[in-house]
């Protein structure tokens, strides 16, 4: 029977002492653990007579039995140890370490109360490792060691094992270890490298090695952390810091002013990580946002160098200020997402995207548009100099080709365009001119201006650092190089940028470092566009018959206008940190942005009407100084209630200045180099804006027994922006969260590693305004030559924030051994009190005052989900899918200077995108229309009608061929006031799939983006010859309305004939699936050698995109506006081919 039961029991080893049979009678605890009694043993006085072999006999018998019948149905040994937990206790005691553990996996332990003290503290924090880690990870902290029975885990007392001492360990080291907050780690391995000569850490992180004379590396190793090599020398005391290995970082998430664990967040949150970043190949920090995050919607980047995409963040709130959210690089906050072309993206190594007030409210006053957390990259102590080299070489091709008409082309179509034209309207001058051949109104020549203007776009990129640390010390050190060349000449920029992160722990409770960012950028942007290119006529010449005169003001002569700016940015911060007790920390930080602009422009003379050079001179410079005072603290009491608080003050100071100059009459185009060459004064003007912010703010986030979470979350704001009567805000937050997979009813689901169900509401704030709305200002003036000064603006001291309330509920997700992971959620985000100019008559002064009125509502659904499907050594396949949707509506309106129209609704604006109450902000103004007129017979119809009604015609001069515009008001005519709602810009739905392969050293990486629903102007569809359509695009030219073509849904084009500002016919489906990012990779061999790892790569982006839409990108929007559904009118979209390499020494 012995030999039968050695079978069936399976030892654990806790180091190299070997394990026990438990040899006493079982208790089983309420706690699911069972203990050995010997009050119950002693009770049996022939079990004392036996001998001690059949006593352990007749024991293992009795145990095997027992467990036998009462767990037949339990997992073998090995499946029982592989089971994946994820644990983190904080320091607790063995007893409730393993009852978490039972309820997480099933498990029950045993263990003899005399010889195993479950009090003993324990201090676990592991996300998805196996039982067996776990188990070993708590003996490494407790004297005592594990064996598994059955499906049992007992717990027994460890023996002392004599140590025989070498004769040449002479020296005695002593140290500690902590990890990065000063907290010792108990159970870390200390070991002398190339020997056996060890130690684990006790509970106070401390240990005691006899070394060898010769002996000069130790290692130093923990579950979850990166190992570390520590250099012997003179010394014998040491203080060791380990820090959270890659993987460890992804489970925590950066919030306003420190962190939290992912599983433990109680807000909304969308995080990139490094590796995930590492995928992307872009020029900005802002397109690395591109489909990664539920919610959040990137433009598509043109392919302009320098160019800024535009972020929305659950929608867009602000009537007339900025929708972009607030950037917190470093702990840095900035409402200037231009700050972000200075940082190579090589430099990051996360991007948190904060959602709901919970998470973003303690950014108060900035936060309504979501709160972007990027975080660069740090050295790690006691890591060896690790150097980084990359390089990548890219160009660029269009999306979609223009599909334009030649010479020849162009002079035919524009010969019947001027024949059509007479028969509906005899004597039409444009149309006899066209056709007098001896008139010379139509040129000879075969010119394709995009080939004309265009260049080889290329772009090629260098990244060079260092990152690393000694015992006291941490670096992360780069420098970055970017040549990138656009699409059109004399466009192009040039981007030289360093940076220093550095750490010092000064002692080991005070610890002091820095951030610093500098860059120069030199930009050149052509006078020309590749939209001005395209429209163009083909039959003119480039130049005059001399070659050398430009024949007119074209694209080609528009590319030689002179325009650079230089641009010098240094941001950084330095900060200090003194622990007063544990838990208990004391933070300062000073952070400041510097930026100088200097931009020349010169525009030569035949580029004037009045052919006269002109040039202009600008300079403008500006700074924000943020000064941060924090306190926080964090701590576990009686192993159920853990807290965590932050709270502090802020002030904040910012300053901007511009000067303008220009001058015309210069004597010779060559002399450009200098304002003051110029002999005629033209322009000047200066400027200077100060404002400032005050603030306190605090957190807490509370947990009870690892089952409920509580956080609140408060800020109180006094900004300069607002009257004295509103001059402070208060944004206060709070959520709640319950991890469901802790009660009963779910603890035995094993599919379920994580259940949160979540809840939160708040407050934040916008301040879109200029730094002196609130105050009047007045401006100097000349009334018959006598100088004075006038009141140029009325201030108003009643104005306030913008404000938005947010509601969120979601569910966080983890199943299957944390194979699958995700989070789903519904938002309500209401914007109150929105800020609007209103207009005064033109006979006074003032044009306008600001004042607060109007509301938005955006609404929608979030979800996003992870998926492991083969998790092997060499084979790896993980996909992502986020997907969100956005409902926005403008609530309310001021009815005073609204635009009349037939919609019913409350519109503000006379555009093509205007604000109306129930609709979308930037929905589509314009007319409805009942199909294209097919004969005269319509006309009179309508114009007889027109004239009942006591009007003179119906719209105008109409023709067969033009469209029917609709009389929504019933009035007879049409006329501005039948214009209507006609669409909406923003999409039903939109997100992204990422899907990651990698088998050996290869590795398959592909974005897609998609989006369904939302309309897009296309305005080359309906524009006219020759004023609008000034020759090239051919899209519809030979599908339009004619006698012979009268099924066609083009209306006719007619010569002097306009086409009505907006109609649904200019409206489009950008509904689209592309693919946005493929990127292949292979990993070099190692050089071990030299110690040499490398990475070969090449990518591309928007290789194929599927899309109704007739234009070149149905993604990409004006970056400079408020609202979506417009085209870009410079760059079309790119596709870029990168080819790339990656060192690491």
């Amino acid at each position: 029977m012995l030999a039968a039961t050695s079978k069936m029991k399976k030892n654990r080893k806790c180091g190299h002492i070997p394990c026990l049979i438990i040899n006493h009678p079982l208790k089983l605890n309420v706690n699911g653990s069972i203990n050995l009694d010997p009050k119950v043993m002693k009770k049996n006085l022939k079990w004392r007579c036996l001998s001690p072999a059949i006593r352990k006999t007749l024991l293992i018998m009795k145990l095997s039995l027992i467990l036998f019948f009462a767990f037949s149905f339990q997992l073998s040994a090995s499946v029982l140890l592989g089971q994946q937990v994820s644990i983190n206790t904080g320091e607790a005691s063995l007893r409730t370490v393993l009852s978490e553990l039972k309820e997480q996996t099933g498990t029950y332990f045993m263990y003899n109360e005399e010889d195993v003290d479950a009090s003993y503290k324990v201090d676990l924090d592991m996300q998805n490792v196996s039982l067996e880690s776990a188990l070993d990870e708590i003996c490494k902290q407790i004297p005592f060691e594990y064996e598994i029975i059955e499906d049992f885990v007992v717990f027994t007392k460890k023996e002392p094992k004599p140590v025989q001492e070498p004769v040449q360990l002479k020296k005695e080291i002593k140290g500690k270890v902590t990890d990065k907050s000063g907290s010792p780690l108990p159970g870390v391995s200390v070991v002398v490298k190339g020997t056996t000569i060890g130690a684990a850490t006790n509970t106070n992180g401390e240990f005691t090695l006899r070394i060898p004379e010769n002996a000069d590396v130790l290692l130093v190793s923990f579950i979850g952390m990166v190992p570390q090599e520590i250099k012997l020398g003179d010394k014998t005391q040491y203080a060791i810091v380990l820090r959270p290995d890659e993987g460890m970082m992804d489970e925590v998430v950066v919030v306003g002013y420190g962190t939290t664990a992912v599983r433990d967040f109680t807000g909304s949150v969308a995080r990139i990580s490094e590796k995930e970043l590492e995928m992307k190949n872009v020029p900005s920090s802002t397109s690395l946002l591109q489909n990664m995050a539920a919610g959040v919607m990137v433009s598509g980047n043109t392919g302009r160098p320098g160019e800024v995409v535009r972020v929305r963040v659950r929608g867009a709130t602000s009537l007339s200020g900025s929708n972009e959210p607030l950037y917190v690089i470093d702990g840095i906050p900035t409402d200037d997402a231009t700050i972000l072309n200075s940082i190579p993206p090589s430099d990051i190594a996360s991007v948190d995207v904060l959602k709901d007030a919970s998470a973003s409210a303690i950014y108060g006053s900035r936060a309504a548009n979501g709160v972007v957390m990027i975080t660069t990259k740090r050295g790690r102590l006691n890591e060896k100099a690790k150097f980084n080299v990359s390089y990548n070489s890219s160009f660029d091709t269009q999306i979609k080709n223009f599909s334009m008409l030649d010479g020849n082309e162009f002079r035919s179509y524009l010969t019947d365009l001027a024949k059509a034209t007479l028969e509906v309207d005899p004597g039409n001058s444009a149309a006899e001119d066209i056709l007098d051949t001896e008139g010379g109104y139509l040129g000879d020549a075969n010119t394709n201006w995009f080939d004309k203007v265009k260049q080889t776009a290329r772009r090629q990129n260098v990244d060079v650092s260092v990152r690393g640390g000694s015992e006291n010390i941490s670096y992360f050190v780069s420098g970055s190089v970017l040549d990138h060349k656009g699409m059109v000449v004399n466009d192009d920029l040039k981007r030289y940028s360093g940076r220093v992160n550095l750490d010092i722990n000064l002692s080991p409770k005070f610890k002091i470092g820095t951030n610093i960012n500098l860059s120069y950028t030199d930009r050149n942007n052509s006078g020309t566009s590749m939209f001005s290119a395209q429209g163009h006529r083909p039959d003119l010449p480039v130049y005059e018959e001399d070659g050398v005169t430009f024949y007119d003001v074209n694209p080609v002569a528009e590319s030689t206008v002179v325009n650079n700016s230089d641009e010098y940015r240094i941001s950084g911060n330095v900060y200090g940190e003194l622990e007063l007790t544990k838990g208990l920390k004391l933070k300062s930080n000073i952070s400041v942005n510097q930026y100088m602009n200097y931009n020349y422009q010169f525009h030569p003379s035949y580029l004037s009407w009045y052919n006269e050079a002109s040039a202009s001179k600008e300079e403008s410079r500006g700074y924000r100084t943020v000064f941060d005072n924090t306190v926080s603290y964090t701590n576990t009491f009686n192993e159920l209630h853990s807290i965590d608080f932050v709270g502090g003050l802020s002030y904040e100071d910012s300053q901007s200045q511009w000067a303008y100059l220009s001058k015309n009459g210069f004597a010779m185009d060559e002399i450009y180099t200098n304002v003051s060459a110029g002999t005629e004064f033209g322009q000047s003007s200066d400027g200077k804006e100060e404002r400032g912010l005050f603030s306190s703010f605090g957190r807490l986030n509370y947990k009870y027994n690892d089952k409920y979470l509580v956080t609140v979350t408060a800020r109180y704001d006094g900004s300069s922006m607002f009257g004295k009567n509103n001059r402070y805000g208060f944004f206060p937050s709070g959520a709640l969260a319950w991890r469901m997979n802790k009660e009963s009813f779910l603890s035995d689901v094993d599919i379920i590693n994580d259940l949160k169900l979540k809840v939160s509401a708040g407050k934040t704030g916008i301040q879109n305004l200029s730094s002196y709305s609130n105050r009047d200002l007045y401006r100097a003036t000349k009334y018959n030559d006598v100088p004075g000064i006038e009141h140029s603006q009325i201030g108003n001291k009643n104005i306030q924030w913008e404000l938005s309330t947010l509601y969120d509920a979601g569910l966080d997700f983890a199943l299957f051994n944390y194979r699958l992971t995700g989070s789903m959620g519904y938002y309500i985000k209401d914007t109150d009190d929105l800020i609007r100019s209103f207009s005064f008559p033109s006979s006074m002064s003032v044009n306008s005052m600001y004042y607060n009125i109007g509301s938005v509502r955006n609404e929608g659904f979030e979800f996003n989900v992870k998926a492991k499907i083969i998790d092997k050594k060499d084979l790896k396949f993980d996909f992502a899918i986020n997907l969100a949707t956005n409902k926005n509506e403008v609530r309310k309106l001021e009815k005073e200077g609204s635009t009349e129209n037939s919609s019913g609704a409350i519109v503000q604006g006379t555009g093509s995108q205007v604000l109306a109450e129930g609709y979308a902000m930037g929905s589509f103004f314009g007319y409805k229309y009942n199909g294209i007129i097919q004969n005269q017979e319509r006309i009179d119809e309508l114009d007889a009608n027109a004239v009942e009604n006591g009007n003179s015609s119906y719209y105008g001069y109409l023709y067969p061929g033009n469209l029917e515009l609709t009389d929504l008001n019933e009035d007879g005519k049409v006329d501005g006031k039948d214009r209507t709602i006609i669409g909406n810009p923003d999409p039903d739905l939109f997100g992204g799939i990422i899907a990651n392969l990698s088998y050996k050293g290869f590795s398959f990486n592909a974005n897609f983006g998609f989006q369904i629903g939302g309309l897009k102007q296309y305005g080359k569809a309906l524009q006219n010859v020759p004023s609008q359509l000034t020759g090239l695009v051919d899209y519809n030219l030979y599908n339009r309305w004619s006698p012979e073509n009268t099924d066609a849904k083009i209306p006719a084009i007619y010569l002097g004939q306009g086409v009505p500002a907006l109609t649904s016919l200019s409206l489009y489906d950008a509904s689209y699936f592309r693919l946005q990012d493929l990127r292949i990779s292979y990993d070099l061999p190692e050089i071990k050698k030299f110690s040499v790892q490398g990475q070969v790569y090449v990518s591309a982006t928007n290789l194929f995109t599927l899309t109704s839409y007739p234009g070149t990108d149905p993604a990409t929007v004006n970056s400079y506006g408020n609202f979506g559904g417009n085209y870009e009118t410079s760059y079309p979209g790119i596709r870029t081919y990168s080819v790339g390499l990656k060192l690491n020494l």
